[in-house]
């Protein structure tokens, strides 16, 4: 994709390639990575223990569903075999949270990690209905842009501030519960995140027009989301003490990484609230592209990494260590060079090499990934460098 913008391609399909490109980055990465982690808490499962059969079999669907959409998107766009195999990821969806709420039930899940998961099911249904009602409005061939974005941004939302993000805090007070550690306020702050969760979709939309009464309640939920996201950190950073010698030095840098991107986020959302403002960003592409990077790479992503390695998913070692680091660096990178292609965008100034920038940036994400890949495999794991593990642990 980042090739393509800066060498001739006349083989591929960009837009084609797009479609794909977003689909397996939600089910085939993101989706698919916090059913496997989420099967393993409330299954009580170890790192390297195996998932129950059942989750075996969903995961695998989910993983086959995400490859027909890679393949399928690429060649021929929202063409029936594509279409079929998105709604193959919905129906594996639907499976996964009925087994997962019923399996949720053990009480050693204990209630924190079991709040926040099962909202993190109800969103992951919920955000499936943007899906349908853009697939209706395509079959109806009903061509308002505004209506068919606002079905993108309903998916985007709840996928994003839903399912993703109370899935990987269930996964981080269920890591939290595990180590003996219970952090205060845990249940206001759980109610205010789900109870503004479906106010603040009204951020995406703020140019369609709406009464009063429904702008006041989306400033409150942001103002509320503010207050909520303060407490919350305030309450993990209380109990600091008792936690931070059993993260690995890699684990706490990247976590570090991810409140601050969380908070800009936060703050990015509340800028939003304001219409003149909201109506800009989301009609400029590159601005939204940015900020859903922002999300899916540099606060989803670099969690599950840190999630990996808190676990002992992900092994400790000197190649692990610089492969993360190189990893996090393009992530970065590659965020920076889409905020400064979506702001000089909106300042009318032109920035020349940004998009072979990008394609450094992708370079070295994919440098990053493999060097990661490599370090976990069974030569690697056998070097004498792992014993930095200990030492970077007790770090």
């Amino acid at each position: 994709m980042r090739l393509k913008f800066v060498l001739p391609l006349p083989a591929v399909n960009q837009k084609y390639l797009l479609h794909a490109h977003s689909h397996f980055a939600f089910s085939g990465w993101v989706s698919h990575t916090l059913m496997a982690l989420i099967a393993a808490a409330v299954c009580g499962q170890g790192s390297r223990g195996e998932l129950p059969w059942k989750y075996q079999l969903i995961v695998a669907a989910n993983l086959l569903a995400s490859y027909g959409m890679l393949i399928s998107f690429s060649l021929q766009g929202y063409g029936l075999y594509a279409i079929c195999a998105s709604s193959l990821t919905v129906v594996v969806s639907y499976v996964f949270a009925a087994m997962c709420w019923r399996d949720t039930r053990q009480p050693a899940l204990g209630i924190p990690a079991r709040n926040w998961l099962r909202a993190s099911l109800v969103f992951l249904v919920l955000s499936s209905a943007g899906t349908f009602f853009l697939a209706y409005l395509m079959a109806s061939r009903n061509t308002d842009n505004r209506i068919q974005l606002a079905a993108v941004y309903f998916f985007l939302h709840f996928q994003y501030n839903g399912w993703f993000f109370f899935a990987c805090v269930g996964l981080l007070y269920h890591w939290l519960q595990r180590k003996g550690i219970y952090p205060r306020r845990t249940q206001s702050v759980f109610w205010l995140f789900a109870l503004i969760c479906a106010p603040t979709y009204f951020l995406s939309v703020l140019w369609w027009p709406m009464p009063s009464w429904l702008y006041l309640l989306v400033v409150a939920a942001v103002i509320l989301q503010g207050g909520a996201w303060s407490i919350w950190l305030h309450s993990l950073l209380a109990k600091f003490s008792l936690y931070r010698h059993r993260l690995p030095a890699i684990a706490k840098w990247l976590l570090v990484g991810v409140a601050v991107a969380a908070s800009i986020k936060i703050f990015l959302q509340g800028l939003s609230v304001i219409p003149s403002l909201s109506q800009l960003v989301y009609s400029f592409r590159p601005v939204v592209i940015g900020y859903l990077h922002l999300v899916l790479l540099v606060i989803i992503t670099l969690f599950i990494l840190a999630y990996a390695y808190m676990n002992g998913i992900l092994r400790v070692n000197r190649v692990s260590l610089v492969s993360t680091g190189v990893l996090t660096a393009g992530i970065v990178l590659n965020e920076l060079l889409l905020m400064l292609q979506g702001l000089s965008g909106l300042a009318g100034i032109f920035i020349g090499h940004i998009p072979a920038a990008l394609v450094g940036a992708s370079g070295i994400i994919f440098i990053g990934l493999i060097g990661l890949l490599r370090s976990q495999s069974k030569l690697t794991s056998r070097n004498p460098i792992d014993k930095v593990k200990s030492s970077s642990t007790s770090g």
